[in-house]
């Protein structure tokens, strides 16, 4: 019985035909006694029967009836879609030219023009073999992705083999807990050959979450060809033998049709596969998401509980001039009252709290959520909005967390704008757009709001400005690394918003009409010091401070996750190492 989220409580409505046998007996009782007294006209009502429906209407609102839709807040726009790309020893195959990873590659780069054309898509990208690794996390930075799958190489993922399952297990984890309205797809690029036999395993997951996966086949289906051993002209062999590779479609067909997807045979040579991603790719991810979207139902037992207290008022209302009887019974449904008008219990102060719960656990896509409520229930205040751009920063989505930082701009007292004008540089920062990063850093040191925090907030910016200024001098010395440990040796730690409290303060700043302690996670801050405001250490769940910062630096404005080694490793023909 969906339709009451309380459905235990409807076991008190046997109680109503003992309560209307009452009712029925009092009733003819005082008939009789009416009669007895030779008393003519009718009798007087004495609101017995109001005040049952009251009850059962009561019993109704306690379990909590619901329908209709309520009030979702809606999903960011934008596509999610992870490029799984095969990178075993056989997709070195020269069958395709120049190989099969190669056509994969050019294939995929041309999905990624057409992801470009709509703002807020984002991409992966996954590489597997004998395990799946995830060489570039979901961005949209789609630069990042198109390197990343230019440095992919065959049999640079160790152990060696095929295991399809373990890739897209990898696949699924990558899109983390924060949906887009266009959905999620994966596109996987491999020749089918699979050693371990566990792709079936991840189907399950893939239709809950309602990932789509278009298999897109590459090599040739009829003919089996060598495979590249990595030493020299010899080929990869096999206890003795060549090994002769050749595209299998079995497991492509099968993920495609249990996941609404499509199955490319592609064959030998790249396609531009844009006009797919426009007529077939796009479409299918976001019906898919559109069917499995829970859908809230909104809470209807206000209705009945200010019937029960009309009913209840009819009930008890005199049959003459006298004031209303059953006093008590007015004071508890007017107690009750509040209740009817619903709404009471959603307050933005309740989302918010709600939200910073979510967040100091880790949970950002529900602190998002619980934020972007409290901005529908307080569309005019600027903490709501404040603490989803953190949230939305914490998710990497850092254009979107830009244009939340810029709304609670426009509504903030000048201590808020300064903590904004922070956390607006360190956003620019994670997307390498050092320009603007260094005029938000001017604007947050151009503050003349008083008090600790904004002293400790401007120290801190003026710490990540010399940063920046670092980063935007041409390098001077082009061997130079960013995996040289010694060059991350002088970065300033990592802007980060992970703490909500707020730091004592002065009087001027307790003012703050806009803000109350710890109602917000705060701006991004780099760690060494404490948060915004928090006098409490950092989550352990927010992970190193400085890792965030290279994390967000090399995969979204270095546009990689990490260089793969373009050197194969020497091969075991006792193994299945294709």
């Amino acid at each position: 019985m969906d339709v009451f989220a309380q459905p235990q409580s409807l076991w008190l409505l046997v109680t109503l035909p003992l309560l209307l046998a009452w009712v029925v007996r009092g009733l003819l009782r005082r008939k009789r006694d009416w009669a007895s007294l030779g008393q003519g006209g009718r009798l007087r009502r004495d609101g017995s029967l109001g005040w049952l429906a009251a009850i059962t209407c009561l019993i109704l609102a306690l379990a909590q009836p619901r329908w209709g839709r309520g009030t979702i807040p809606p999903l960011p726009p934008g596509h999610d879609i992870v490029f799984l790309v095969d990178t075993s020893r056989s997709m070195g195959a020269e069958d395709a030219v120049p190989n099969r990873l190669g056509v994969a590659i050019e294939t995929a780069e041309s999905l990624i023009r057409a992801l470009g054309e709509n703002p807020g898509n984002r991409a992966a990208v996954v590489a597997f073999a004998g395990r799946g690794r995830l060489r570039c996390p979901l961005t949209e930075n789609l630069g990042a992705a198109a390197e990343s799958l230019r440095e992919l190489r065959p049999g640079d993922v160790q152990p060696g083999g095929t295991d399809l399952g373990a890739g897209l297990d990898v696949a699924i984890d990558a899109f983390g807990d924060q949906d887009r309205a266009e959905g999620r797809t994966i596109l996987l690029f491999s020749d089918g050959e699979d050693h371990a036999g566990t792709w079936t395993t991840p189907i399950k997951d893939l239709r809950l979450a309602g990932i789509v996966v278009h298999s897109i086949a590459i090599g040739d289906p009829a003919h089996g060809h060598t495979v590249p051993s990595g030493r020299g002209a010899a080929p990869l062999a096999y206890r003795g033998a060549p090994v002769l590779s050749k595209r299998e479609d079995r497991a492509f067909e099968t993920l495609a049709r249990e996941t609404g997807g499509a199955f490319v045979p592609l064959g030998l040579a790249s396609v531009d596969l844009g006009r797919l991603y426009q007529k077939r790719i796009a479409p299918i991810a976001r019906l898919k998401r559109e069917a499995i979207r829970p859908s809230e139902k909104s809470e209807r037992f206000p209705i009945f509980v200010a019937t029960a207290l009309g009913l209840g008022l009819w009930g008890s209302w005199p049959s003459r001039g006298r004031w209303l009887r059953s006093r008590r019974w007015i004071i508890i449904l007017g107690l009750l009252a509040p209740l009817g008008a619903g709404g009471g219990h959603d307050s933005a102060a309740a989302r918010i709290e709600h939200g910073r719960s979510a967040y100091a656990a880790g949970h950002f896509g529900e602190a998002l959520t619980a934020f972007e409520r409290a901005i529908v229930l307080d569309p005019r205040g600027a903490i709501p909005r404040y603490n989803a751009a953190a949230a939305l920063y914490r998710l990497q989505r850092y254009s979107d967390a830009i244009t939340r930082y810029s709304e609670a701009h426009e509504r903030a007292d000048a201590s808020l704008r300064t903590k904004i004008d922070f956390a607006l540089g360190n956003t620019a920062l994670a997307l390498g757009d050092l320009t603007a990063a260094l005029g938000h850093y001017d604007d947050c040191l151009a503050s003349t709001a008083r008090g600790s925090v904004m002293d400790a907030v401007r120290s801190d910016a003026a710490a990540n400005r010399r940063f920046a200024v670092e980063q935007a001098k041409p390098p001077s010395n082009p061997s130079d690394s960013k995996d040289d440990p010694s060059s991350k040796a002088d970065r300033p730690q990592s802007p980060k918003p992970d703490e909500g409290e707020d730091r004592s303060q002065d009087d001027s700043e307790s003012k703050n009409p806009n803000r109350a302690d710890g109602d917000q996670p705060g701006p991004h801050r780099p760690s060494g010091k404490q948060g915004p405001g928090g006098s409490g250490s950092t989550p352990p769940s927010a992970g190193s401070p400085e890792g965030r910062l290279n994390a967000a630096l090399e995969n979204i404005r270095e546009a990689r996750s990490r260089r793969p080694d373009e050197t194969l490793p020497p091969t075991d023909d006792q193994r299945m190492d294709w």
